[in-house]
């Protein structure tokens, strides 16, 4: 299990300049083996524990912030390589692949001047956290079903607010979104936030009780009453009417 983490992090990195590479596989296998748990999320030390020196510790660290990297590119590889896979199946409902879309958080509530805040239904109030735009592919593999990461989003610094990442990420998907793909979204936006940002396909979840419209107007607006027979009401309908005319004109 060693060996096929190892080579597939080797994949993902060998395309980077040499130094930042191997700087760079040194903190993701830390990432990945849990180091992180016990040192409550400290870097240095994770990386320390891990059995690398100093000077590699340093280093691993100078790649993580200022290397020359691009998390694009790494997702791009990664999809390539999840997607190679035999036992790869993508999913697929009347023809259209799904994409979901969502907003994630890491809470960090002793982070100072932390960028933005996320809603925390314990708490029932909006906590500090680094929130991230999230978008991907839904498939299957060796009968697991998970999502390979297409973008991430990070918020602006001149406007932390869930709103502006939500503008970001969604104009992110637009550009990326093929003729054949869907976008699927959770609660937290509206049809108009769809539809102001040009998403053409998307399923989104609305709450219990909404108000929607078809996309044309109805054919007896502002024309003849209806004819057709409501148990003797007919009168009292075409009253109405007349008196909806009156206040219309």
């Amino acid at each position: 299990m060693i060996n096929h983490t190892i080579a597939a992090l080797a994949t993902l990195l060998q395309s980077l300049p040499v130094g930042t590479n191997l700087a760079l596989l040194h903190f993701m296998w830390m990432r990945v083996s849990g180091a992180l748990l016990p040192k409550r999320g400290a870097i240095i030390p994770a990386l320390k524990s891990t059995g690398l020196t100093d000077e590699a510790t340093r280093r691993s660290w100078q790649a993580l912030y200022s290397g020359v990297w691009k998390i694009a590119d790494l997702l791009a590889v990664w999809s390539q390589r999840v997607k190679s896979h035999p036992e790869w199946k993508e999913h697929r409902y009347e023809g259209y692949r799904p994409v979901p879309v969502d907003l994630t958080a890491f809470r960090r509530p002793a982070l100072k001047n932390c960028p933005g805040q996320h809603y925390h239904p314990a708490a029932n109030r909006a906590l500090p956290a680094v929130i991230l735009g999230v978008s991907g592919e839904v498939g299957e593999l060796n009968g697991q079903r998970l999502a390979v990461i297409r973008a991430l989003e990070r918020v602006n610094p001149k406007d932390t607010s869930e709103a502006c990442l939500w503008k970001m990420t969604l104009k992110n998907v637009v550009k990326g979104l093929a003729e054949d793909e869907i976008a699927v979204l959770d609660a937290g936006l509206k049809i108009g936030d769809l539809q102001e940002a040009e998403v053409g396909r998307y399923v989104l979840r609305l709450a219990v009780n909404f108000t929607a419209r078809r996309n044309y107007l109805p054919k007896y607006l502002f024309s003849a009453p209806c004819q057709i027979g409501f148990g003797g009401n007919e009168a009292r309908i075409s009253k109405i009417w007349r008196w909806m005319g009156r206040g219309f004109g």
